[in-house]
């Protein structure tokens, strides 16, 4: 006998069912496009359409069975059927319709005021929505329509007032996560408004919430219109719903006139099913690798290549010759914006500066203690540490985004009298105040700079827009990308469309669009090869000398740092503590501090030399 290969059922079968499942997926939605057009289309038309007089009140018609004309029948006042079930629909589809969407703006309007308008606001419209929920929608609509009985406005407001609660719990919890990302950060230190986050990223990101949920309060919308009318204290009885088609089928259902009921009901069940059908399923999933990332390989040129994840989107390619690639050194802008600061002036101090963030067990934890540096205009001041050692909060000290739950001591004064803090003041709340424009961010995560949505150029239009620059954002925009060294034809991709070196060119250009005065990037090499950190580290040594402002660099990347000879100065920081300071040129090459040396032996010598006491250094979260 020959041996036979054991059959993989299984694994064809969950194959073939990633395959239909999309299919399914679309042939589903597109019934229910198709249904709920006819019934639109139906509700409309057919009215319009029908002869003249079958609206129209004739007790010779009264009552007649389904047939030839009238395929409905005619109810006891003569009326046919399937003119009142059209006008039915009408009036029922408005009012749910009405009452879903202004349900909706409700529930955006609580949930994104509950996320943004503090900790005290978020409890109390939280407290009021529970209270909301808590009572059952049909008990609180009718007490709210019996008050203004036949009243479609009321009933469309009794409606929304009702389904609120859960479209602004999920807009709250989407609104807190946006708020939360690195691109509302970055939008942040640049400047932008709170109606600018608003406008750019926290309602395209709740838009899509907001129209989910008008798809599913629609059926029960109708389904509680039908209910009200039909225990008479919704619409009154001359006027045609779904529920009073219903409810006056009562006396004809007594006489064996079966189609007073069947038709209106009928009706009811396709609009539920039909709108039922546009809402996502409950349980789906998503394939493998499926969703985008971002390409951090990266030789840092301009062509992206024939990539998976720059055809998934959509989007026309430019064309080779728009995508060229990059050169080392990168064209710079005839017109830069260089920041005039004063020669003698740092443009950026901190003097004393304590951070402390709660601990795991609600105990405050001194991050930073007693840190003291200055960067002068046109110089690069570069921080480095092992991991934890507090750089990354350094720099978020610095642009104003340490977490409202983090104490601070000391004083940061930017060019410009830009201060934060007080060593007088004691304590203070640095979470929730950005320094504007003075100050520009590069997050360690190049990625989280960027809205995932939008396109490049849009965005930093944006940041332009916020510096007051919004005259003539196209060619700004492509100053920009030119002084980094970026395709400005790259700027019409999404951030995903992005290889990682061209990315974090992107970051930088953003970071400058308001002319800060001092530019603080953190770990600008992470996740780069040799080739693109050097240029990037370059980069910002060059922005530094032709636009004079300030560089403060946070990077565990040591020998990418003493290789590119772009620092002045370097901060060695060690638990938190400013433990060496001093020319680059001496700490780089012979320091005299006994952790710089290990700490530079580790880096420039991987296995040759440890840390003491401390994690291995090459970790880029700080």
């Amino acid at each position: 006998m020959r041996d036979r290969p054991a059959p993989q059922r299984h694994g064809t079968r969950r194959r073939g069912a990633r395959r239909r499942t999309p299919r399914r997926r679309a042939t589903r939605r597109t019934v229910a496009v198709l249904l709920l057009a006819l019934v639109v289309a139906y509700a409309v038309a057919w009215p319009l359409i029908a002869p003249a007089g079958w609206a129209a009140t004739d007790y010779l018609r009264a009552g007649l069975a389904p047939g030839w004309p009238h395929l409905m029948g005619t109810d006891t006042l003569g009326h046919d059927t399937s003119v009142r079930v059209a006008q039915a629909l009408q009036v029922s589809l408005a009012v749910a319709a009405g009452s879903a969407v202004a349900a909706a703006a409700i529930g955006v309007a609580v949930g994104a005021a509950a996320s943004a308008g503090g900790a005290r606001v978020d409890a109390l419209l939280m407290r009021l929505t529970d209270a909301v929920a808590a009572v059952p929608h049909l008990l609180a609509t009718v007490v709210v329509v019996a008050l203004f009985r036949g009243s479609i406005t009321a009933l469309v407001l009794a409606l929304a007032l009702t389904h609120w609660p859960p479209v602004a719990r999920i807009v709250r919890a989407e609104t807190q996560k946006v708020m939360a990302s690195g691109y509302v950060a970055a939008s942040r230190v640049a400047g932008a408004s709170p109606a600018g986050l608003v406008r750019h990223h926290v309602l395209p990101a709740v838009a899509g919430q907001a129209g989910l949920a008008v798809v599913v309060m629609l059926p029960h919308a109708v389904w509680h219109e039908s209910t009200l009318s039909f225990l008479g204290i919704g619409l009154p009885p001359e006027e045609a719903s779904l529920g009073t088609l219903i409810a006056l089928s009562r006396a004809d259902l007594l006489l064996g006139r079966w189609w007073a009921l069947a038709f209106p009901a009928a009706a009811l069940i396709v609009v539920t099913v039909a709108v039922a059908l546009l809402a996502p399923s409950g349980r789906r999933r998503g394939r493998r690798g499926s969703s985008p990332t971002i390409r951090d390989d990266d030789n840092d040129t301009g062509d992206t290549g024939d990539t998976g994840e720059a055809r998934s989107s959509g989007e026309p390619m430019p064309s080779p010759a728009a995508s060229s690639p990059a050169v080392s050194s990168p064209p710079v802008s005839s017109t830069p914006m260089p920041s005039t600061p004063l020669p003698s002036t740092p443009v950026l101090d901190v003097a004393g500066l304590t951070v402390s963030l709660p601990g795991p067990q609600g105990h405050p934890v001194r991050i930073l203690d007693h840190v003291t540096l200055r960067v002068p205009p046109g110089r690069v001041l570069a921080v480095v540490g092992e991991s934890g050692a507090g750089k990354s909060t350094l720099a978020d000290a610095c642009c104003g985004l340490l977490p409202v739950q983090a104490h601070v001591r000391g004083r940061i004064t930017v060019l410009g009298g830009t201060a934060l803090g007080d060593p007088i003041l004691g304590d203070t709340h640095l979470g929730d105040t950005a320094l504007g424009p003075q100050v520009g961010h590069v997050p360690q995560s190049a990625a989280a700079a960027f809205t995932a949505t939008r396109h490049v150029r849009g965005q930093l239009a944006e940041a332009l827009a916020a510096a007051g620059r919004e005259r003539d954002a196209r060619r700004s925009v492509a100053e920009l990308c030119l002084e980094v060294g970026l395709d400005p034809a790259l700027a019409d991709r999404y951030p995903h469309q992005l290889s990682g070196g061209q990315l974090r060119r992107a970051a930088i250009a953003a970071a400058l669009a308001t002319a800060p005065s001092v530019l603080v990037a953190d770990e600008p090499t992470a996740g780069l090869d040799a080739g693109p950190a050097l240029a990037t580290v370059r980069l910002l040594r060059r922005l530094a000398d032709e636009r004079g402002i300030g560089v403060m660099v946070i990077t565990h990347d040591l020998a990418t740092l003493t290789a590119s000879d772009t620092a002045d100065e370097v901060a060695v920081l060690r638990a938190g503590h400013l433990c060496d300071l001093g020319p680059a040129s001496r700490l780089l090459v012979e320091p005299d501090n006994a952790y710089t040396r290990e700490l530079l032996a580790a880096a420039l010598h991987p296995g040759s030399a440890a840390v003491s006491g401390s994690a291995a250094v090459g970790s880029s979260s700080s």
